[in-house]
């Protein structure tokens, strides 16, 4: 079949290396008019990621992350409170992107690609793009644009994604930015601090580049906070250019305002040894958490995946993960298909799906309010 992917994510080029795989004539439309680089921060590859990246490639855990030793707790002052023994492969956004791209043939991405209309028949999909694009006919449509996508509020007028009480502020800093002395306590550890109602984490992640020599690496940092205030929560969200972001807003893209807020909450609220990476930290970004999750992960001959079509808290660590597995049963489930059968396959695909990360939408609230996080549950 001649499929088309809408967004040129992770969860986008999963499904298109998996469908490609699988003898499918596959393209990917990006709305950025350029390759994703350095837009994310740290992300756990966790099993299924690995398996599915070493399938169809050459990166392996060694290759692609920094392992974690230890798990430590510390306090205000800096002292461990806590330390447990922590195995978890550490890798970066922009690793997996670059090694996901790099597997899929030529020509495959388009970007600067922004959908703005869908047109189905009983054979086929007409997507639509702005400025001037010319359309595109597919056999079939896979909507992966994100928690706040506009493909599936095309399909479900009405259905959004929800806030969930709290934000994460994040940021990635070089480890050659700081003397080793100042930072040996947080290297190959995750060193996470936790006061009333906010949770900070830092972990080491490959460079840009994907060095993972010591000394070139990048400590990613999290700081979720609460945040009920929906009103300044838009505030955090409106970025430099005084637009105003649907839930998150970029590298390089905060306010002035934000940037001196979040410096200002470092210095008062952090042990000396985590604010120092905020501080040191160029250009760090913002995510408002969110629950996203479709009435049905199909509908005619369109399927959606990732945060697309249901988006997991962060604390689960699976993410990556879950889209590796959207792709992976959705090109197991579209590999022997006639073009006249894709509809079934696709509803029986997306009550599939539905049903195998139900535990996973469960999980992620209830870590979070363990932590003091988000809205209680009513």
């Amino acid at each position: 079949m001649k499929i088309a992917i809408a967004g040129g994510s992770i969860a986008g080029l999963a499904c298109a290396l998996t469908l490609t795989c699988t003898g499918h004539d596959v393209h990917v439309y990006e709305r950025s008019a350029e390759p994703l680089r350095g837009r994310g921060g740290g992300v756990v590859v966790l099993r299924q990621m690995l398996r599915f990246l070493e399938q169809h490639g050459h990166r392996t855990r060694a290759m692609l992350a920094v392992p974690t030793r230890r798990r430590r707790w510390i306090d205000i002052d800096g002292n461990v409170t806590r330390d447990d023994p922590e195995l978890l492969p550490f890798s970066s956004w922009d690793a997996v992107y670059r090694s996901l791209c790099s597997m899929l043939p030529p020509g495959a991405l388009h970007y600067g690609r922004n959908v703005t209309s869908l047109a189905e028949d009983a054979d086929g999909v007409e997507i639509r793009f702005d400025h001037g694009a010319a359309p595109v006919r597919a056999d079939m449509l896979i909507a992966a644009d994100g928690t706040g996508s506009r493909l599936r509020s095309m399909l479900f007028p009405g259905n959004a994604s929800s806030y969930a009480g709290y934000i994460a502020w994040r940021g990635v800093v070089s480890e050659s930015a700081f003397n080793r002395v100042d930072v040996v306590d947080l290297i190959e550890n995750m060193t996470l601090y936790r006061s009333d109602a906010e949770l900070f984490m830092t972990f080491l992640i490959p460079a840009l580049n994907g060095s993972l020599e010591s000394g070139m690496r990048r400590f990613n940092w999290l700081w979720y906070r609460n945040e009920p205030d929906e009103s300044l929560i838009g505030t955090f969200l409106t970025g430099r250019d005084g637009q105003r972001h649907h839930a998150s807003v970029s590298p390089g893209e905060l306010s002035e305002q934000s940037l001196a807020y979040l410096h200002r909450a470092a210095l008062v609220g952090l042990p000396g040894t985590l604010s120092q990476l905020v501080a040191a930290t160029d250009a760090p970004f913002l995510q408002a958490i969110s629950d996203a999750l479709s009435p049905s992960f199909a509908k005619g001959r369109i399927a959606l995946v990732g945060d697309a079509a249901c988006t997991l808290r962060p604390h689960t660590g699976s993410g990556t993960s879950k889209s590796a597995d959207d792709a992976v049963s959705l090109a197991e489930a579209l590999a022997t298909v006639s073009d006249t059968d894709v509809v079934q396959v696709l509803d029986r695909w997306a009550a599939m799906r539905r049903g195998a990360v139900e535990p996973l939408l469960l999980k992620g609230p209830r870590l979070a309010q363990s932590f003091g996080l988000g809205y209680p549950s009513t």
